[in-house]
């Protein structure tokens, strides 16, 4: 493993990044040196970010940290020090945090000089900023954002709270000024091809914002039912149709996963979402995984928290089926659907329309549209029957089996009492949002579902799972005072990977 320096804010960060095996080229290299501060050029690196598609962030980032949303499971063990056996190394701990803010700060600072903070460009690096920021607030909690300015960026922490209250004023104030851009320059692309999510469409950027603030503000509670609402009624509206997806295109790179999976031999898929598609016989299987090579079924998932095994040994479960060219969810339809479904269930004075069935089903078939299944669905939305699968009859020695506890059903009538419609509403946004572990892992611990398997190996420390990301190690060299500040007050004194979220489900 290399030392790897980045510059930053006029200050050299050396980050060891001890135990992993790849080749970091990207760090050996400064991409983001622009002679010229134009925006269109500034941005394509901070959009990255709400989605990496460069090999190694998406390896350190949404594959490993993604694992604690049952959607995979490490198949390398790297010395012993991984996230899905809660023993994190501090080198590989410190990325998620600290790549986003290296990514996206030193591009908004010259793009905000550039544009005068105004104006089209300016109003999409806030979204940009805003939707990776969210990303980095759901894996460690409070961090530093109102008070990050050009210069200072080692600076006093946000609340949790107040971070997602910021963030979703960054989205706010995007949707208005893209959905105003595309009032008045009809046709017009600026950022056009260099825009890897939605080629320089704002009017789909404008729909994505405020699709991310009603993500937030759900996930926020109560607190945040005004902001959800403006979301909601904004004439710029918001993600409902599949062609409105945001989906971030690899190229001219390979997509990472499938490169962690069939070359790396990295990844491999987790056994919590295959056991509970093959249970429900989901016609989205054969798109998700590729059949496994290993045993009597044809799919067949990797349990996750094993704390030794051969690399061999379990190369032949089912991987993640990416080919190298497919697109990664930043935000779907589904999703808003589920979001939707939960709000009319539990939110009423929320102001949403229809019923919860209406838009639970709804997001089921815009999943399975979105994902080419053109048979089965109704068929899916109406069994009253399937429940999710157990793991069993696993053949690598050591590896199984769970019985599952729940019995949730697919059908909306097939449930009576309001907590199974909850379970079957976040059962099947979880289903839908593949791959998007992060957000996953946070939906995971906001509601306590879906059942995930346990670790194999279970630690007594963390029975209920990783509950945040603990903060970099250069944080105590660069911004030790603001950072145990920020544990003292908003912690609870420790900086620990078991403290909850202010949203997350206590028990």
């Amino acid at each position: 493993m290399k030392n790897i320096v980045k510059i930053f804010a006029g200050v050299t960060l050396l980050l060891t990044f001890a135990g992993c095996t790849k080749n970091f080229e990207k760090y050996n290299t400064d991409p983001y040196a622009v002679m010229t501060a134009d925006p269109s050029i500034l941005l394509p690196t901070m959009i990255d970010a709400m989605m990496y598609v460069q090999q190694n962030d998406s390896q350190m980032i949404d594959q490993m940290v993604g694992t604690l949303g049952g959607y995979f499971t490490l198949s390398n063990r790297w010395g012993g020090q991984n996230f899905d056996t809660f023993n994190v190394s501090d080198g590989w701990n410190a990325i998620p945090y600290e790549a986003p803010f290296l990514d996206i700060y030193g591009n908004f600072f010259d793009i905000e000089k550039a544009t005068s903070s105004s104006g089209h460009y300016y109003a999409l690096a806030r979204l940009v900023r805003a939707a990776a920021m969210l990303r980095v607030a759901d894996c460690y909690g409070p961090i530093p954002y109102s008070k990050v300015t050009d210069g200072q960026m080692y600076v006093a922490y946000d609340s949790n709270e107040d971070v997602y209250h910021h963030i979703i004023n960054d989205l706010r104030y995007a949707s208005d000024q893209l959905y105003l851009f595309v009032k008045s320059n009809e046709g017009s692309m600026p950022m056009g091809e260099k825009d890897a999510l939605y080629s320089g469409d704002y009017s789909k950027w404008a729909k994505l914002a405020n699709s991310l603030i009603m993500r937030v503000a759900l996930r926020g509670g109560d607190d945040y039912k005004e902001d959800f609402i403006t979301a909601y009624n904004s004439p710029a509206g918001y993600i409902r149709l599949n062609d409105d997806n945001a989906m971030m295109n690899p190229a001219p790179q390979t997509n990472p996963y499938n490169l962690a999976a069939s070359s790396w031999g990295d990844i491999r898929a987790n056994a919590s979402i295959v056991d509970y598609m093959t249970g429900y016989q989901d016609p989205r299987t054969s798109a998700y995984f590729t059949k496994a090579s290993i045993g009597s079924q044809d799919y067949l998932g990797m349990r996750s928290g094993k704390l030794q095994f051969e690399k061999s040994a379990v190369s032949g479960y089912s991987q993640p089926n990416f080919g190298a060219g497919s697109r990664l969810p930043v935000f779907v339809a589904a999703e808003t659907e589920f979001i939707l479904a939960e709000v009319a269930l539990r939110h009423s004075d929320w102001g949403v329309s229809g019923s919860p069935q209406s838009h639970y089903e709804a997001g089921i078939r815009l999943s399975m549209a979105q994902w080419g299944v053109s048979s089965g669905t109704e068929e899916y939305i109406s069994n009253a029957e399937f429940t999710p699968g157990n793991h069993q009859n696993d053949p690598v020695s050591g590896f199984g089996p769970y019985t599952r506890n729940t019995k949730v059903k697919i059908a909306w009538g097939a449930e009576s009492a309001e907590e199974k419609h909850f379970e079957q509403i976040i059962t099947q946004k979880w289903i839908a949002n593949y791959p998007m572990g992060i957000e996953a892992w946070s939906e995971y611990r906001r509601t306590g579902y879906p059942e995930l398997n346990p670790a194999v190996d279970p630690n007594p420390d963390y029975m209920r799972g990783m509950r945040r990301l603990r903060y970099s190690y250069n944080e105590d060299s660069y911004n030790k005072a603001n950072k145990d500040a920020a544990v003292a007050e908003f912690l609870g004194g420790s900086d620990t990977q078991t403290k909850d979220l202010f949203w997350a489900k206590k028990n």
